[in-house]
């Protein structure tokens, strides 16, 4: 047997045992009663949708739904290789024989990347044939393939780059490019929209050309498979627990004040600990982007006032709801830290401490996301909609302490 069929085999098995591996953490997501969520999200989703296509609003921003819908489809380009910290030293002599690896890799992640775009795409377009539809579905259909294409063969080359800020300048541009092409695409004739594609096309391929680039980046692509492992594993740590993994930690700085106005005393020991890690790990980042995401949503579904205004607050309950499950992980952040028994630490008062900064992160993004629908209906001259969500919004703010406490209190008798 070759080198590189060798190599494919391992990949195939690599795929086999991460499958064997997360397979059961599956079934205990299946049983906490998430998918029935998530049932009952994908229904009031269709519900919504088929009402929004049988009467699309006037006022609907079609173009812009479509810009920011299929450009985050269309650039989301992540590259599964299963690849660990060992392949640096064991793999590397192997480095010309990777051909084979690879290609399965990137034809596990294509297939599932167009798949997702394909279904977006689909959605989408009854939508935009109700609009003004200036270049038709099947002129659409062909420029988000190619996008599609382009924007994977861009992702690779931007991992292959050797300095950080050129890569992350560069996704930034693709990015940007992307949505500016298919905003050419929804509005403008066909001749204008091919030229206009054409010229940045060029321009993105000549700047990808410029920068130095590894062979093949071996650091960056085991660095990337580790992080979506994270992501995998935080996911199922709502559910049960599971092997702790290395936390990455970012500044952001653009948040990183609020820590700020926690006093920096012992009484505050675990407030000041739980608001850190919530703004400086991946969580954080995580309910920051469905927080901006959520109120971007809710803005255009109460700006149209579909469904006479409920619409809108369909979505903040679904994002509520999010946000809250990604909260709730907090409280394993620092299950089986060891300093908390070494350090004389006020124990006692973990639980409302946490229980503090959890009722207060919570409070920001339910108001932040109630503001964003109430706001637009009250310019509409609709207020009900918005009024019964606040009460509805309220009465799970005070239930949620009580039943986040009894989970410390189990989580603390199984320690």
């Amino acid at each position: 047997m070759s080198h590189e069929r060798m190599l494919e085999t391992l990949w195939h098995r690599r795929a086999k045992a991460f499958r064997e591996e997360a397979l059961p953490y599956f079934r205990y997501m299946g049983q906490s009663g998430f998918p029935a969520f998530m049932s009952l999200f994908i229904i009031s989703s269709a519900i919504g949708y088929i009402n929004l296509i049988r009467d699309v609003p006037a006022d609907f921003p079609i173009a812009a739904v479509g810009i920011t819908a299929l450009t985050l489809v269309l650039c989301w380009s992540p590259l599964r290789t299963w690849l660990v910290a060992g392949d640096a030293v064991f793999l590397m002599p192997r480095e010309a024989e990777m051909s084979g690896y690879l290609r399965l890799s990137f034809r596990y992640n294509t297939i599932a990347c167009s798949l997702l775009a394909a279904v977006v795409f689909l959605l989408y377009l009854p939508i935009y044939l109700q609009g003004p539809a200036v270049n038709g579905g099947w002129a659409l259909a062909v420029i988000a393939v190619v996008m599609k294409a382009v924007n994977i063969w861009g992702a690779w080359r931007e991992r292959r780059m050797t300095w950080p800020g050129m890569r992350r300048l560069l996704r930034l541009l693709r990015w940007v490019i992307t949505a500016l092409i298919i905003a050419a695409w929804l509005t403008s004739l066909l001749w204008q929209a091919a030229g206009f594609t054409v010229l940045l096309c060029a321009l993105y391929g000549l700047l990808y050309r410029l920068p130095s680039k590894h062979r093949l980046p071996w650091e960056r692509l085991i660095d990337e498979e580790a992080r979506t492992r994270k992501r995998y594993y935080v996911f199922f740590g709502l559910f049960i627990d599971v092997p702790t993994l290395p936390s990455s930690i970012a500044k952001r700085p653009y948040i990183a004040w609020l820590l700020r106005a926690v006093r920096y005393t012992s009484r505050n020991t675990f407030v000041y600990l739980y608001t850190a890690s919530l703004l400086r790990t991946e969580m954080g980042g995580m309910i920051i982007r469905l927080l901006f995401l959520g109120c971007l949503i809710i803005y255009w579904f109460a700006e149209a006032v579909s469904l006479s205004g409920y619409g809108s607050i369909l979505v903040f309950f679904i994002f509520m709801g999010l946000i809250a499950v990604q909260l709730s992980g907090l409280r394993h952040v620092h299950r089986y830290s060891v300093w908390k028994h070494v350090y004389p630490l006020p124990e006692k008062q973990r639980i409302e401490q946490f229980l503090k900064v959890d009722r207060l992160a919570m409070l920001v993004c339910t108001s932040l996301l109630w503001l964003f629908a109430a706001l637009p209906l009250a310019l509409s001259g609709v207020y009900m909609p918005s009024l019964v969500s606040a009460a509805l919004a309220l009465a799970y703010l005070a239930i949620r302490p009580r039943r986040l406490r009894k989970k410390l209190v189990l989580d603390e008798d199984e320690d």
